[in-house]
């Protein structure tokens, strides 16, 4: 079995973590680096991770992330965000820069107009039926999410994703902590805990591959 296949076994929703267990901040980078060198549509990279490792802040994002215990004993608490759909207009900075950083010429202004129209006219009549620009980005932050899972089982340390959480309770926690942030241009995917498992994990249930895939061929 490869590094690989065995850190995605070693991969488990850790629901309780030894709390006198620390991940070094290099590690903690090594995990990030892997959600910032994900993949995203167009490249524009719409998420933006805010890494939690005040006992006292994990003490007020657990109540309002129905007190799960996985918040208050994990070692780093990662709070994935993405950026709302008014960060990305013509005249947003933000869209701008990503765009511009692809161009052969990143200071021409009409280059980046165009590139910038085309991928918005993606967004307002190409999603599927229903989805909206913000729902897209939302799910792109699903693939950093991923990573960063598999990046921290690589190097042996437990994580958990938390999709239960009230979603406005956090961004006004974040609104506190965070004099710049505001919930007007983010919204939060997913929270991560990472640190080290303090039980040993039942055996992993999956459906076997012939189970779920189907083949196409000539």
């Amino acid at each position: 079995m490869d590094k690989l296949t065995q850190a995605l076994y070693f991969r488990h929703g850790c629901k309780k973590f030894d709390e006198t267990k620390k991940i070094d901040p290099a590690e903690i980078e090594y995990i990030l680096d892997a959600g910032r060198l994900s993949p995203s549509a167009y490249g524009l990279e719409p998420w933006h991770f805010v890494v939690v490792d005040s006992p006292k802040i994990k003490s007020e994002l657990s109540e309002v992330c129905f007190k799960q215990e996985q918040v208050t004993s994990c070692s780093h608490y990662v709070i994935v965000l993405y950026r709302k759909s008014n960060s990305f207009s013509l005249q947003s900075e933000y869209f701008r820069k990503a765009i511009a950083r692809t161009l052969p010429d990143p200071e021409d202004q009409n280059s980046i107009d165009v590139m910038c129209q085309s991928r918005l006219n993606f967004y307002e009549n190409g999603l599927a039926s229903g989805l909206t620009m913000n729902h897209s980005l939302e799910m792109q932050a699903y693939l950093a999410c991923a990573n960063m899972l598999t990046a921290a089982a690589y190097h042996n340390i437990d994580s958990c994703a938390l999709g239960g959480f009230q979603h406005d309770g956090v961004i006004k926690i974040l609104e506190n902590h965070i004099p710049s942030f505001s919930g007007e241009n983010f919204g939060v995917a997913l929270c991560l805990a990472f640190g080290y498992r303090i039980n040993e994990p039942k055996p992993k249930i999956r459906w076997p591959l012939k189970d779920i895939t189907t083949y196409l061929s000539e």
